[in-house]
Formats: C-alpha cells, sequence, structure tokens
C-alpha cells in the first residue's frame, strides 16, 4: 500500500507541475505561487474541519525543522519556472535525479537525521542509469 501512494504521489506531481505551469502563464511566477499555496491553505484547513482536528504549534521543536514551507515554496517556484520550458516528463526526470542525488549524499553522510547507509555499487549504478536516460530523454 505504502508504495502504491508513493507512484499516485509522482502522478499527482507530474499533474500539479502541469496546472501550476499554465496557471502562471496567467498570472506570472510569483502571483502564481501565492495563489497555488492559498488554494492549498484552504484545502489543508477544509481537511482538518473534516477531520476534526486542531493544529498546535510546539514550542520545543528546532526552527530548522519549519524550513520545509521555505523549500515546499522554492520547489513550486522552480517547476512553474521550468515546466513550460522543459516540459513534463524532462522536469520530472530532473527532478528524481536531484532527489536521488541530495539524498544518496544525506544517507552516506547520516545528514539530517537519516539513517545511515553506506552508497554501495548498485546504488551508484542505478544513479548512472538514470543519468544516461534523462541524457537520451535530453537529445
Amino acid at each position: 500500500m505504502i508504495i502504491l501512494l508513493a507512484l499516485i504521489s509522482g502522478m499527482i506531481i507530474t499533474v500539479m507541475n502541469i496546472f501550476n505551469g499554465h496557471l502562471s502563464d496567467y498570472y506570472g511566477v510569483y502571483v502564481s505561487t501565492v495563489v497555488i499555496h492559498f488554494i492549498g491553505l484552504c484545502t489543508f484547513v477544509v481537511m482538518m474541519v473534516i477531520k476534526k482536528e486542531k493544529i498546535s504549534f510546539q514550542k520545543h521543536i528546532p526552527l530548522i525543522l519549519y524550513s520545509g514551507g521555505v523549500i515546499g515554496v522554492l520547489t513550486v517556484v522552480f517547476n512553474v519556472m521550468t515546466v513550460g520550458e522543459l516540459g513534463a516528463a524532462l522536469l520530472t526526470a530532473l527532478g528524481l535525479l536531484g532527489q536521488m542525488i541530495i539524498s544518496l549524499i544525506l544517507e552516506q553522510q547520516g545528514w539530517l537525521g537519516t539513517i545511515k547507509k553506506k552508497l554501495t555499487l548498485s546504488k551508484m549504478m542505478s544513479l548512472i542509469v538514470v543519468m544516461i536516460g534523462i541524457g537520451v530523454m535530453m537529445l
């Protein structure tokens, strides 16, 4: 079930990038990013009301953990800026490559609370295969 949810998440992200790119054609990058996040906030509030959950902030959580919001905004901005030029498939492939690279670095070093894992030959080969595939896509 978890693998299916991850697959669906990837599909939704691609559709989102296309919609966000089209929205930016009307509003521009920055206004569309505000609209996108406002609609996301409204959706989240509705979900919380339906589930009858309350939002509460903890005082003892390190501030750096809230930086995911900044990262989320930058992700939307960068995707909106590039989807029209690259297309959905190449944008998604390059995004996944970026995720793979940073994931391998973080896990090898054990940074940001990740479980430390060795960089294996199979992981490196997988990364190279993805890079070759992206190179073919770009031709």
